[in-house]
């Protein structure tokens, strides 16, 4: 009963933050979901231990959101990045490391430089989920994208080897550079190996399972849902690492060829939307247990266990700017080393476009779970730390820089970098789309005779004017005009004043639904098998009711016919490139699919 207490608290934040969060746009989501479980913390008696694991963090929310991310990567960008990647994954890792590490002793030197090692081995990791969020909300140019995306996948194995390492030598006295070294290649290496062939099986099975004749999609998506996680184990049996081999083996599936049936259309709908709620739920659960440490961890530094807490306070300030100075050095380094293999002149990376894309992407670098939930793993007490609570002040202290990373990626990004909602769309662009939303509603209003009549033929003589003679029509015609709201918003001046107008009159047909459908009630012309007797029961109001939903689907399925034509009408005239052309036929795709 007590975890799944726990759990119903952990659903609860999630919800509550996802309300919360919409009332509070300038913080991003994982701050509102910390913010939750510090709440929780604080003012509820959680029941049960709800302390951070490592290797359960790894094995139930990083492992199958790194698949679920790994299937949907750019495959081919990575590769085309991979030196960039590698650079990230492993020097810039080994960079931190050293800075952090000779900084916090330096300022702390109660802490041996082994702990302190360790902790600049954990700040390695960024905090893939915030990292994903980021590269989906803003737009840092397609190299920088593709790097954070690889960095998030790569990075955790140079951390952890290095922290494990270090913090042995700080527990036993004992250095093995060549078993540190073993390690590493096991992981890197041995998971690159390992999860190209249980990728390539998992795949093989999922054909296999398909050929026999089995297209159940609910099958096919269990299976999915229980890959990563097998995959993780079996890594782990073996001793190779486990996190890589399952971003590898989501890599190759995605590869290697599929079928385009009806069946796997409907999988493929399937999965993404289990794929979307899962991937919400796990990602909201790791931030909400953060959040439920954070008052147990910043306790001792808060009562002065730890000494000043100014002092403390300002140690975690020096060591995330010591953080963020040499991730961005790291990056423009990589950026001047890029510009010169293309025979770029450096000059271009003094602009301000490029000097925000690059500062953004070292603010774009938060740490989060598996950094705290390595510190976690630290003991009490270290031979060279004597009685001085070495577990209690690196726990307060990377706390303390998992705040600060998370806030400056808040709101630092987003005044470098655009949104990707706000750039996606130019004038052009804005302008074409809006043609084509008012061409349909012209469309939806000149059909009205003859698609989704619930009341024959003979009704437009109840129409009040020429444009709209149901309720089903203006229902359709008012979900267009809502869209047609948002581009009018982004259009020039005169498409947008030409939309407004249609939105207008779509919304004073909207508001006459309840007139005409009165109006065409009394005059009987709406199509039902009941007796006259009972017209007016309850039964025939629900079978007029169905009628309504109905031709409400019929007018849609319509009217996205049109939408798919007149996508093509203004690709072929030029008003939209063939990429935005594929964006919209694909959002009408969808629809058609879901009706």
């Amino acid at each position: 009963m007590e975890a799944l207490e726990l759990i119903l608290f952990l659903l609860a934040a999630i919800v509550a933050s996802g309300i919360v969060g919409r009332f509070i746009p300038a913080l991003s989501l994982p701050l509102v979901q910390i913010a939750m479980g510090a709440l929780i913390a604080a003012f509820v008696a959680v029941p049960g231990e709800s302390a951070l694991d490592a290797e359960l963090l790894l094995i139930l929310f990083i492992a199958p959101l790194h698949f679920n991310e790994s299937r949907h990567a750019d495959s081919g960008a990575l590769w085309g990045s991979r030196w960039g990647i590698a650079s990230l994954a492993v020097g810039l890792v080994l960079a931190t490391v050293a800075a952090v590490g000779f900084a916090l002793h330096a300022l702390l030197p109660a802490i041996p430089l082994a702990a302190a090692i360790a902790l600049g081995a954990a700040m390695g990791s960024t905090d893939a989920v915030a990292v994903t969020e980021l590269s989906k909300d803003f737009r840092f140019g397609k190299r920088h994208e593709t790097l954070l995306a690889g960095e998030a996948f790569f990075n955790d194995v140079t951390g952890t080897v290095v922290f494990r390492t270090a913090i042995g030598f700080a527990a036993t006295g004992a250095l093995s550079l060549s078993h540190a070294g073993e390690e590493f290649a096991l992981d890197l290496f041995g998971g690159l190996l390992g999860g190209m062939v249980l990728g390539f099986l998992a795949w093989g099975l999922l054909e296999f399972i398909r050929r026999k004749g089995i297209d159940s999609p609910n099958l096919h998506v269990t299976l999915e849902l229980l890959l990563p996680f097998v995959i993780y184990l079996v890594c782990k049996q073996i001793h190779i690492g486990a996190v890589i081999a399952v971003v590898m083996a989501g890599m190759v599936m995605s590869l290697l060829p599929h079928r385009h049936t009806i069946q796997m259309a409907r999988q493929r709908m399937q999965s993404k939307g289990v794929w979307d709620t899962l991937g919400f739920i796990l990602n909201g659960v790791i931030f909400v247990l953060l959040g439920m440490q954070l008052p147990r961890i910043l306790q001792p530094a808060a009562d002065g266990g730890l000494g000043d807490p100014a002092g403390v306070f300002g140690v975690v300030l020096a060591l995330t700017l010591v953080l963020e100075a040499v991730r961005f050095a790291w990056i423009c380094g990589m950026d001047a080393v890029h510009c010169l293999r293309r025979g770029r002149s450096l000059r271009t990376l003094l602009t301000g476009k490029n000097l925000r894309s690059a500062l953004a992407m070292a603010f774009a670098g938060p740490k989060g779970g598996i950094t705290l939930s390595l510190v976690l793993t630290v003991p009490a007490t270290l031979p060279a730390s004597g009685a001085f609570p070495i577990h209690d002040a690196l726990a307060s202290i990377s706390s303390g820089v998992i705040l600060c990373t998370l806030l400056l990626a808040n709101f630092a990004v987003p005044a470098l970098v655009p949104h990707k909602a706000e750039s996606r769309r130019t004038k052009k662009q804005a302008d074409a789309e809006a043609r084509i939303v008012m061409r349909v509603i012209e469309s939806i209003a000149s059909d009205a005779p003859t698609t989704g009549s619930v009341t024959g033929s003979d009704s437009r003589r109840m129409s009040a004017s020429n444009d709209v003679d149901e309720p089903a029509t203006a229902i359709v015609m008012k979900r267009y005009a809502d869209q047609l709201q948002d581009l009018a918003a982004q259009a020039s001046k005169d498409v947008g004043a030409q939309a407004r107008a249609v939105v207008a009159k779509c919304d004073e047909a909207y508001d006459r639904i309840e007139e005409v459908d009165k109006a065409l009630r009394e005059a009987g012309l709406y199509s039902n098998d009941a007796d006259e007797d009972d017209s007016s029961s309850l039964t025939a109001h629900f079978r007029a009711l169905k009628d309504a939903y109905d031709a409400v689907e019929d007018i849609q399925a319509q009217a996205l016919a049109r939408e798919l034509e007149y996508v093509k009408e203004a690709a072929a005239a030029g008003d939209i490139d063939a990429r935005h052309a594929k964006e919209l036929r694909n959002d009408v795709y969808i629809q058609q699919l879901t009706l």
